[in-house]
């Protein structure tokens, strides 16, 4: 008996079978896809028909490779969604959340809703591609496929109401929209009132860790699973990321290491105050009724972006290689915050580098080795101000710090991690999203009782590695140097 984790990033998907054995939980990679943004006319869209063939694919293959599938959950990244009409057709492509529809709409939402009105009742940092700036920009260009739609549904409601045909918004996907009461976790008739959003379009809120529907007839027909439940998991992959990670007590943070890097702790209630807004820190739902407090992070987009610029190029990009070239550059020559502006759009990330050190003083890094170099140490630093904050506004005193995610296999980027926050940095879960979804599964499926004896499961099935502190008071004294780029 298994279960299939579909596991979409803003980038690429994979379709992981998960089976618990001998109290271990085992993973197996059936399919692997591409899942890029496509420009057409002067929109940045999602091409949802090919990730939903693909998802179809994922279960084809699990299927054909002999797996008895009792279960399959979707996962994926936050904010964008898909509309549909009263017949239940898709009205057209979801739009990616980095299409430039939302510019200024944060401004325009202002002048009915104050920021800190906002934050307030929704916990939620506030960034132009959150879902509610999407949505006000439909409202603001009077698009007509809004007047046309009768559901809202999130990326991986989306695919759950073609998988099933049932609608449903579940709760960690809908906490990332800025459209949620933090308190109340559920809609909040406020900010639709308040920002003449239409709250007709919103669904019932589902919690993870339950039955949504069976799979449809024709797609079960289609790729031979036949009778399968499809569940609800932490369908944020953020989410489901943390409720995999097996720590307990209060002196522990998490670090979500992708395109995107999440700092933050579980708390059983959100903050919202003053404090934790002006640091830009968010609350965002996590399985077991808490709340994943953290900040959203410019992370190895930077990085992915200089590979892909290098790789068009026709010039070596090998992470073996680049790395190695990272060792050889002088250290903290150039340090950069990854969240200025420059960072996010850029023709060419090596040339918005370049220009960021040149107009901050710094020494302009050349060579591969030295730009691989800028990017970690300066993820690193930022994690440092980040923590600083972080502890100031719950008064946790953090001790050590989980790595998940793609992020956690980049040893270099580890160390420099512990030797900046001067701590512990434990890694291993190197497949967190795909393991907590799958747990969440066997929960639902009551096959195990709860997330506690999940975690004892997934201690029992992965290999912990431990990154101790070492040259801080190089670091501290790069620190304080740098420190004017993250005021």
């Amino acid at each position: 008996m298994a279960y299939l984790a579909l596991d979409l990033g803003a980038g690429s998907g994979r379709a992981i079978v998960g089976f618990i054995e001998n109290g271990k939980v085992h993973l197996d990679e059936v399919h692997r896809f591409s899942n890029p943004p496509i420009g057409l006319g002067d929109t940045l869209y999602w091409d949802f028909l090919s990730l939903f063939s693909n998802i179809k694919e994922g279960i084809r293959l699990a299927v054909k490779k002999g797996y008895t599938l009792k279960g399959i959950a979707i996962d994926t990244w936050g904010v964008d969604f898909g509309l549909i009409d009263k017949s239940g057709h898709l009205l057209s492509n979801p739009v990616c959340y980095r299409d430039r529809r939302t510019e200024g709409m944060s401004a325009a939402a202002s002048g009915s809703v104050s920021a800190e009105e906002l934050y307030a009742i929704t916990g939620i940092q506030q960034m132009e591609i959150n879902s509610v700036f999407q949505l006000l920009s439909l409202k603001q260009k009077e698009d007509p496929v809004l007047s046309i739609a009768d559901k809202l549904l999130f990326t991986p409601d989306l695919i759950n109401y073609f998988l099933t045909g049932v609608a449903c918004n579940e709760y960690t996907i809908a906490s990332t929209s800025q459209l949620l009461d933090a308190r109340k976790r559920y809609w909040s008739k406020v900010v639709f009132d308040k920002l003449q959003l239409p709250y007709r379009l919103m669904e019932n809120i589902i919690y993870p860790c339950n039955l949504i529907g069976k799979l449809r007839n024709e797609i079960a027909e289609e790729t031979g699973a036949d009778g399968i439940n499809v569940f609800s998991v932490g369908s944020h992959d953020t989410a489901s990321a943390i409720a995999a990670i097996p720590a307990n007590g209060k002196d522990w943070a998490f670090l979500s290491s992708g395109t995107w890097s999440l700092l933050g702790v579980t708390t059983d209630k959100p903050v919202l105050t003053e404090e934790a807004r002006k640091n830009d820190f968010t609350n965002e739902g996590g399985v077991d009724d808490k709340i994943l407090f953290m900040r959203n992070i410019t992370g190895l987009w930077l990085l992915q972006r200089l590979i892909d610029e290098w790789e068009k190029a026709g010039e070596e990009r090998a992470y073996d290689y680049l790395f190695s070239e990272c060792g050889k550059a002088t250290p903290f020559c150039s340090i950069i915050n990854s969240d200025n502006p420059a960072f996010t759009h850029p023709v060419s990330m090596t040339e918005a580098i370049r220009e960021y050190c040149r107009n901050t003083g710094q020494a302009t890094p050349v060579s591969k080795g030295e730009l691989v170099r800028c990017i970690l140490e300066s993820l690193a630093v930022k994690y440092y101000f980040v923590m600083a904050r972080l502890q100031e506004c719950t008064g946790l005193e953090i001790k050590h710090i989980f790595v998940v995610g793609g992020g956690s296999r980049n040893e270099l980027l580890n160390q420099y991690i512990a030797d900046a926050l001067n701590m512990e940095v434990i890694t291993g879960l190197t497949e967190a999203t795909a393991t907590g979804n799958i747990i969440q599964q066997a929960i639902a499926d009551k096959q195990i009782q709860d997330l506690k004896e999940g975690h004892n499961i997934i201690k029992n099935s992965f290999e912990q590695k431990i990154y101790y502190p070492a040259n801080t008071k190089k670091w501290t004294d790069a620190i304080t140097e740098k420190k004017h780029l993250f005021q």
